[in-house]
């Protein structure tokens, strides 16, 4: 009988993720390739929002307010 390898199991426990078009095997690939970590990829899957991964964080500089008039 054949003994399952780490290498399996761990093969048989990755979910695709696909992060504006691209396909990775795992979210630990799709972390790495992005240069975040895996949390933030996980993360960002739960709320539907891992097409934003890699693109900054969004936030925009605030206009002095002494220049506003």
């Amino acid at each position: 009988m054949k003994r399952n390898t780490m290498n399996d199991f761990q093969r048989k426990q990755r979910k695709p993720v696909t992060i504006r078009g691209v396909t990775f095997m795992s979210q630990s690939d799709a972390a790495r390739h992005f240069g975040v970590k895996k949390h933030t990829v996980c993360a960002a899957v739960a709320r539907g929002t891992q097409d934003n991964i890699g693109m900054g964080t969004g936030y925009k500089e605030k206009a002095d307010a002494t220049r506003a008039g």
